[in-house]
């Protein structure tokens, strides 16, 4: 099979340069012109020639015709990759702890077989039909190492006299019920030790009596690893875990190759693939934070259709159906959540299960015309996505300093501390109850043209263009916020609408069309091909993808509490629960009023990338390639989420009113829609900015004498609005944002080398069975540098945003 095709293809390409090597010019040589062709022709005979020894052409022998390729013999092969922990030295943290052993057992392995495809008796394919299965499959089970911080023993049991800052001072903690106003405040000076606003107690010894802990909370605590390590600053790092993350997974591709006539052929195909991933735990209790195992399917399916009707001009027609379904399931324990650093409990989305199925249908025709190669190609896809996730199903607790802090005094109180006190300053629960069936379809047109102006000298363009639908629920289960309707509450822009409902429509948001653009030169000075300069640009959007259950307020509940003081009261209490009783539908237009709304942008806004990229190549020596270049690549409107953007933040002018910030209620009153503490973005809404600047140099030795190299630097500068490790800080004047991208390496260097060992060859030359031992090695290595990130500043005190 691999043989026929390899013939067609260079039949292919041979009448392609016949057509290509035409004379264009009138003055051209008529001695040129002879010369050329009589080259060509000797081409063409000699494949002639092999492929009706072959019995591919129908003036083959007949013998030749019936005796399939290789002989009919069927070929294929085994593979088995592994690695071990034997093999491996034992990473540096592992032996910091006092461990020799680091968990790594990895075995990729598999096979493949191809031929001609035979059922005895009933069809022999021989020369037209063929096929090729492959299987693979991975088992592994590798060390992930955490260094986290847990309280210390002193602690779990409220006391805090040992506990300090982040500068190794004592760090007082308060008692929330000995809160009283200062009746010396005054409240034309700002809050501080001497001018306090309300006074409140610290604990006796810094240890909050056993009669005040909370019981769930102290219950909880059982399922909470205690400090085993000390590697400090300050009792922090003081926790140390290796366990194993497990992966599993099983696949196949299967092809079917037919070839109908000399111009028409026929290709099946499909795969599936099952398997299993584990992460690895922090700590092996059911409140670990990790994510749930996850067991997964995908299945694919497709059919090609290629009608050759000339040596220059080939039609192609392609359907194909795929279907992916992942299935998380976990241990449900309240997630506690703690703002001074100690590692979380309890997990997100303990169970989610999602199904993608995805039916597309392409058309495309590609041709050669002079010197133009042509493709024009058309392609429809449909989307589903069927998802029930329920993020916090036993319910999410948010503990900060403020509620055990000296009102308005930082480095005072302890998330800690809190929650054993058992008061939250935010709180929430997941109520879905139904899953949703999301539909989207995509449609595009595309065209390229290369062009070879001439010799040395080729000029390519494409332009592409994407229709995408916005977003609909089979059942019309969705909602969104539109500004555009008043609020039944406060009469204010904003209020919850639902699809299909007082004539909305199924689906919020445009139907879009973006042209995509591309060109590219490339240019040999001379004509001679060692030196390439290339110039592309291009230009692309992204369309928002079909991705969890957002969206459905109103269908499914997300109850949220918040404090109405952060430093003076909590949200909720653990021992007296959640008060959660939300029938739903609840289809009100203040359904989502005093809590998050999400909130699906439907501008016009979409993602749009472009780039610029010129290098020159140039070929040093025999096998020294030497590339070049600069690249730039920059973005607009892209989605971001929640620490990103804000659409409903208090302004940043706002942090003169100092603690009156910590009122909810005040707040509230400098928000543009105040009816919402805030709205939930889910990472789609279309506002960040990125710009990417860098330069290159790649050096290549071509593989001689065995050896083979590369070596890159690229130097760099990455710039955005968006990335900044502790979110935004100004909403509404993102310039003020625009900074150097977090985790952004100003140089890069990578070398990496193969070396083919000359054993079989000039050393240990065997004839025999022995030569499969010791041909074939060879040694390989990869070095990578890399520049520092970026330092980032933050404030200590600013609460408009979050």
């Amino acid at each position: 099979m691999r043989l026929g095709v390899a013939l067609l293809a260079v039949g292919l390409l041979t009448g392609a340069a016949y057509a290509q090597n035409q004379p264009k010019a009138a003055g051209s040589s008529s001695a040129q012109q002879t010369s050329r062709l009589t080259d060509i022709d000797r081409a063409i005979e000699e494949f002639k020639l092999r492929s009706r020894v072959l019995g591919l052409r129908a003036d083959s022998p007949l013998s030749a015709r019936r005796k399939p390729v290789n002989g009919g013999r069927l070929h294929g092969r085994l593979f088995e990759n592994f690695r071990n922990d034997l093999l491996d030295a034992t990473p540096h943290e592992l032996r910091q702890r006092g461990s020799d052993k680091n968990l790594l057992r990895r075995n990729q392995f598999g096979f493949n077989i191809a031929g001609p495809l035979v059922f005895p008796k009933l069809y022999n394919g021989g020369r037209s039909t063929f096929f090729s299965v492959s299987y693979e499959g991975v088992r592994e089970r590798i060390s992930r190492s955490y260094l986290r911080t847990v309280p210390i023993g002193p602690e779990r049991a409220g006391d805090f006299s040992h506990t300090v800052d982040s500068a190794g001072q004592p760090l007082p903690i308060y008692d929330p019920a000995s809160t009283r106003p200062n009746p010396a405040f005054d409240a034309s000076q700002p809050v501080g030790t001497d001018n306090l606003q309300y006074l409140r107690d610290p604990f006796p010894g810094n240890v909050i009596p056993r009669s005040r802990l909370d019981p769930v909370a102290l219950k909880a605590l059982d399922f909470y690893p205690q400090a085993n390590t000390a590697v400090g600053p300050f009792f922090r790092n003081n926790y140390f875990s290796v366990n194993p993350e497990t992966n599993t997974a099983n696949g196949m591709i299967v092809k079917v190759d037919h070839t109908i006539n000399d111009k028409s052929r026929l290709e099946f195909g499909t795969s599936f693939s099952n398997g299993l991933v584990g992460p690895a735990r922090v700590f092996n209790t059911i409140a670990d934070a990790n994510p749930s195992d996850r067991k997964f399917t995908s299945r694919r399916g497709s059919i090609t259709h290629s009608y050759t009707a000339s040596a220059r001009t080939v039609h192609t027609i392609e359907v194909e159906a795929s279907s992916s379904v992942s299935d998380s399931q976990g241990e449900t324990f309240p997630a506690y959540r703690f703002s001074d650093g100690y590692t979380a409990m309890g997990r997100p989305n303990p169970n989610v299960r999602s199904a993608r199925h995805t039916f597309e249908g392409g058309n495309a025709i590609a041709t050669r015309a002079a010197n133009h190669s042509l493709r024009l190609a058309t392609r429809i896809v449909h989307q589903q996505l069927n998802t029930l996730a329920s993020a916090f199903p036993a319910g999410m607790f948010q503990f900060d300093a403020g509620i055990t802090s000296l009102p308005g005094i930082v480095n005072t109180g302890h998330s800690f501390a809190s929650y054993l006190l058992g008061v939250a300053g935010r709180a929430e629960a997941s109520q879905v109850l139904s899953p949703s069936y999301f539909r989207k379809n995509r449609y595009n047109l595309t065209a390229n043209d290369t062009w070879e102006i001439r010799k040395g000298l080729t000029l390519t363009v494409g332009l592409n263009f994407e229709v995408t639908t916005p977003r609909t629920e089979k059942y019309d289960r969705q909602s969104n916020v539109d500004f555009s309707v008043m609020n039944p509450a406060n009469a204010k822009p904003g209020a919850v609408v639902f699809a299909n409902r007082d004539g909305q429509g199924r689906a919020f948001g445009p139907v879009q069309l973006r042209p995509e653009p591309s060109i590219g030169i490339a240019w040999s000075p001379a004509g001679q091909n060692k030196t390439v300069a290339r110039v592309s640009y291009s230009r692309t959007y992204e369309a928002m993808s079909l991705n969890g259950q957002n969206n459905t307020q109103g269908f499914n509940a997300y109850p949220t509490f918040i404090s109405p003081n952060a430093q003076l009261s909590p949200a909720v209490v653990l021992r007296e629960g959640l008060p959660v009783s939300t029938t739903l539908p609840d289809l009100r237009p203040d359904v989502a009023n005093g809590i998050y709304a999400e909130l699906l942008d439907t501008s016009t806004r979409m993602p749009r990338y472009q780039s610029v990229n010129a290098s020159l190549e140039t070929s040093i020596a025999k096998s020294l390639l030497l590339t070049t270049g600069y690249y730039h690549a920059d973005g607009r409107n892209l989605f971001v989420g929640n620490g990103a953007a804000n659409p409903n933040a208090v302004p940043l002018s706002a942090l003169e009113y100092r603690d009156q910030l910590n009122n909810e209620s005040f707040r509230a009153s400098l928000r543009p829609y105040p009816q919402y503490t805030g709205f939930d973005l889910n990472g789609l809404y279309p506002l960040g900015r990125y710009q990417r600047d860098a330069g290159y140099a790649r050096l290549e030795k071509r593989t001689s004498a065995g050896l083979g190299l590369s070596a890159y630097y690229e130097f760099a500068k990455q710039m955005d609005d968006y990335s900044g490790p502790y979110g935004t800080q100004d909403f509404y004047h993102r310039e003020n944002e625009w900074a150097m991208t977090a985790n952004s390496n100003p140089h890069r260097f990578t070398l990496s080398y193969v070396y083919e060992l000359p054993l079989g060859s000039t050393f240990l030359a065997f004839s025999d069975w022995r030569k499969y031992v010791v041909e074939g090695w060879s040694l390989s290595g990869m070095t990578t540098l890399n520049g520092g990130d970026p330092l980032a500043l933050r404030p200590q005190f600013n609460n408009t945003g979050g």
